[in-house]
């Protein structure tokens, strides 16, 4: 009877008791214990290994090589699993904008769009002449001068090609852009020369030496050998067109109206520093209509 009061033994005892109920109910090791997460890789991971591999080493892999590329794929997934589980996805730049990226496709492909009507696509024709007008063009010969003395010698050479039709002895300083050019509009020069340049250039009369026309590289005398105007193309020839950029408003349209269903899910805040630059994103989810 004395031992059964001694503490050590109730001590015992009571370890005794938490252990059995641990063992009883601690799910590891267990029948009936919660399954491990599966990884299933399927025949199309296989397939798109096979398919990555091909493009990169123009040749489809061996038995061996498919192996190792299945093992790396299961690697790869298993160390991505365990990296989300440690939240090492937060916070990472990359990750964010590939997720981001995805998730874009992917209410890309949940947009629908139905076919355009005539009268729709009569609109876009007569409100966007930049998808039915072909810009005005030229084609022209110029003669380079740099900025250091180039003005007096410009001049001089403008005077010497307006009484003949071969080049003056001063033949310019030359250009790596070249000395003519062919079937050039007003933005292609512009990308070339700079704007103001090539506003001036598709003012030029057509047939003899102009200038000097400044750029951004010099002075330029000019003679502007062949002129298209601009031209509106039919209704018919643009269709395609068309129909392309109607598609493009409707996905822009879509997308956005999406994107606004999933910004009401949230509560955005900000400090004050930054919210000024967000405007009414920072009202809360509950305050949104």
């Amino acid at each position: 009877m004395r031992l059964l009061k001694e503490p050590l033994l109730h001590f015992l005892a009571i370890g005794g008791i938490l252990f059995a109920a641990y063992a009883a109910f601690d799910p590891s090791g267990q029948e009936g214990a919660a399954a491990p997460p599966t990884i299933h890789l399927t025949a199309a991971d296989a397939e798109w290994l096979k398919e990555m591999w091909t493009r990169q080493w123009r040749r489809p892999p061996n038995d061996e090589e498919l192996k190792s590329l299945i093992a790396d794929h299961l690697k790869e997934e298993v160390l991505a699993r365990e990296a989300r589980a440690l939240d090492l996805d937060v916070g990472d730049t990359v990750v964010r904008r590939r997720l981001a990226q995805k998730m874009t496709f992917l209410l890309d492909d949940t947009i629908r769009t139905a076919e355009p009507s005539d009268a729709e696509l009569r609109t876009l024709y007569e409100t966007r002449p930049d998808l039915v007008r072909i810009p005005a063009r030229v084609s022209f010969a110029q003669v380079f001068f740099r900025h250091e003395e180039g003005s007096d010698r410009a001049r001089a050479s403008l005077a010497a090609l307006s009484n003949t039709a071969a080049l003056p002895v001063d033949h310019g300083d030359g250009l790596l852009l070249g000395d003519t050019f062919a079937d050039q509009d007003e933005q292609a020069l512009a990308n070339l020369f700079g704007a103001a340049f090539a506003r001036a250039i598709m003012a030029l009369p057509v047939g003899q030496w102009s200038g000097p026309v400044e750029s951004g590289y010099g002075l330029h005398l000019v003679k502007i050998t062949e002129a298209s105007p601009s031209e509106e193309l039919p209704f018919d020839k643009v269709r395609e067109r068309l129909t392309q950029e109607w598609r493009r408003q409707r996905q822009d349209t879509g997308n956005t109206q999406l994107y606004d269903g999933l910004l009401r899910k949230y509560r955005i805040s900000a400090d004050p520093a930054v919210r000024p630059m967000i405007g009414s994103l920072a009202t809360p989810a509950e305050g949104r209509p």
